[in-house]
């Protein structure tokens, strides 16, 4: 199985017919206006496999602060049909992924085999920022 896109995105919606529709695709930072906070960041995960293999797939997202305390793991499963058609078998999802964040830091989001894994070759880091806009410290006022 190979992993085409990994990352969280602005809003994203799993279409009826397949497919993704998606909006600030790879989101590069969040903002928000008071922490403590709790938000659901879709992630999306698009992969594809060799027909005849990968039929019950089970795969993890977790997720680290910027001190690595992990912070939440979601499990998510299918089972995967080949399709008789092609040799090769395509995937997309959208995972809503709910977090509390404590303080503003780099997150680390990864996609894993099991739920006690450390090592991924996926990964995104996701800026998580207080909003100058909203905060009164740095008003211009």
């Amino acid at each position: 199985m190979r992993v085409v896109a990994f990352a969280p995105a602005f809003s994203a919606v799993e279409e009826e017919n397949g497919g993704l529709s998606v909006r600030g695709f790879p989101m590069t930072r969040a903002f928000v206006d008071i922490f403590p906070v709790e938000i659901t960041v879709p992630v999306i995960i698009a992969l594809w496999a060799d027909g005849g293999a990968e039929y019950d797939v089970t795969k993890y997202i977790a997720v680290k602060s910027g001190e690595g305390r992990r912070l939440a793991t979601m499990q998510f499963s299918w089972h995967w049909d080949d399709n008789a058609e092609v040799p090769v078998k395509y995937r997309a999802f959208v995972q809503n992924l709910p977090l509390r964040i404590d303080s503003e830091g780099t997150l680390t989001i990864g996609l894993y085999d099991s739920a006690e894994a450390t090592d991924s070759e996926h990964v995104f880091h996701l800026p998580v920022l207080l909003n100058p806009l909203n905060n009164p410290a740095q008003s211009l006022n």
